[in-house]
């Protein structure tokens, strides 16, 4: 198995950064050396402006070197949409500053999947993509957290059309690095580990059977 995705550094747009964020921070750096990765899934759910988000991220991108850092935007958090995200990215001005993208936090977040949102944002500054799927109703805005990391659905069995997402992305002129599925769901899980990873693995297979979907 191929370890195509390191994460996770958070607070690096804090002025005063802890002894182990710092620490976690060198480690994501070292296992991307480890196992021959070369970009990192950042989050952060702090809310700065976007130039002060901006500043921190072009000192972590330096920091980085030739490791791309690719920023998750999620709708509980100080990157809430795309539109933010391509903002704080495009103002740092760093070549290896890029955006992942989640179809679960896409949808959560109120976003069309339609090419108009990511009009303006160059394909190749989309580094990672992950895909699942969501529930009709979302959890309430105050525990939204909670839906995503309990209960996401697989890719195809939700109403957030994950295939017409992925078309979208293939559209778009995307080519990431890493294509992830990411279904983090408590219900699925406790089937076991081989049947959740079969199911999500056939719900997968489903979204690209459909011809042009397929990256």
């Amino acid at each position: 198995m191929q370890v195509t995705e390191v994460e996770y550094i958070v607070q690096w747009a804090e002025d005063n950064r802890s002894y182990e964020q710092k620490y976690k921070e060198q480690m994501c750096f070292h296992m991307c050396e480890l196992f021959g990765v070369s970009h990192i899934n950042c989050g952060m759910m702090e809310t700065y402006s976007v130039e002060h988000t901006a500043q921190k991220l072009k000192e972590l991108c330096g920091r980085a070197g030739s490791l791309v850092i690719g920023v998750e935007p999620m709708p509980y958090s100080g990157i809430p949409n795309v539109k933010r995200a391509w903002e704080i990215v495009k103002a740092s001005e760093c070549e290896n500053a890029k955006i992942i993208l989640d179809s679960w936090h896409w949808l959560r977040a109120n976003q069309l999947i339609d090419l108009c949102v990511l009009e303006g944002i160059p394909a190749d500054k989309i580094v990672s993509v992950q895909i699942n799927d969501v529930y009709e109703r979302a959890y309430a805005e105050n525990v939204l957290r909670d839906e995503s990391m309990h209960d996401r659905l697989a890719p195809g069995t939700g109403c957030g059309d994950t295939a017409a997402f992925c078309r979208m992305l293939k559209e778009k002129g995307v080519q990431p690095r890493a294509f992830g599925v990411e279904v983090i769901s408590d219900s699925i899980l406790a089937r076991g580990v081989e049947e959740a990873a079969r199911f999500n693995f056939e719900n997968t297979k489903k979204c690209w059977k459909v011809p042009g979907r397929r990256f």
